[in-house]
């Protein structure tokens, strides 16, 4: 058998197609990387971009429950002492909302700014900053209060007091009885009746801060009625103060 020789041009042309093949091989990687690339740039951010979104989407909806548990009630913005009256144009002054647990929440809460009487009304009971006001809370009429709605004086006077004595532990707020020792009879004799008391203080002048604290001397309010009453119990000497609970 004879082998077939081959040209030099036949070897250049074999050659040139091994260039041709490689070439287009090169090619093909080429766009098969680049496309590669560009399913990387475009898959990876949109898969992550999809995972954050689904974790967002729980976090609001979780939120969204969350909210729909929660109910709105009007508390105090700063303690205040009881059977302070609230003018309309006071209410921002002494009310906010917030926002809290429906578990929490009891039955006569009231919800809304709206529903205070914008004609006045009465904090029956000494409340805190943040305590949420129930409609027990308030009353539109007050027995005691209402005497002084048509004016009234300041005045003050001190009574005997002792470590758990009632004169020791009144406050601010607070409505009482007013007695004295009446020299005739050496009796107790009622002066004046639901008598509030404006400001409390101690043996040294000192304003009460602290429950702690016994009350020597206290600020009254007294009704134009009421002044020659107050003034005799002054007199008299031996003052007692019965406390109002009701």
């Amino acid at each position: 058998m004879f082998e077939k020789k081959v040209t030099d041009e036949q070897k250049r042309q074999m050659v040139k197609e091994a260039k041709k093949e490689n070439k287009k091989a090169k090619k093909v990687k080429g766009e098969d990387s680049k496309a590669l690339s560009i399913l990387k740039t475009l898959v990876i951010p949109a898969v992550f971009a999809a995972i954050v979104v689904c974790v967002l989407f729980v976090a609001i909806e979780k939120n969204t429950a969350q909210e729909e548990l929660k109910t709105t009630v009007v508390c105090m913005k700063e303690d205040v002492k009881a059977n302070t009256y609230v003018k309309a144009e006071d209410i921002d002054k002494y009310f906010t909302t917030a926002s809290v647990e429906m578990t929490a929440v009891p039955v006569t809460a009231i919800k809304s700014i709206g529903e205070l009487s914008k004609d006045g009304f009465y904090i029956e009971s000494t409340m805190s900053k943040a305590q949420m006001v129930l409609a027990d809370d308030l009353a539109v009429k007050n027995e005691a209060m209402d005497k002084y709605r048509n004016g009234y004086e300041i005045t003050s006077l001190k009574a005997e007091s002792f470590v758990g004595g009632v004169n020791g532990s009144l406050r601010k707020g607070d409505i009482v009885d007013v007695y004295a020792v009446d020299p005739a009879t050496e009796m107790l004799v009622l002066m004046a009746d639901n008598v509030y008391i404006e400001e409390v203080y101690d043996n040294s002048g000192n304003k009460i801060v602290e429950d702690s604290e016994i009350g020597t001397a206290f600020t009254v309010y007294v009704t134009e009625s009421e002044v020659e009453k107050i003034n005799r119990a002054i007199c008299y000497g031996g003052v007692q103060m019965y406390l109002k609970t009701e």
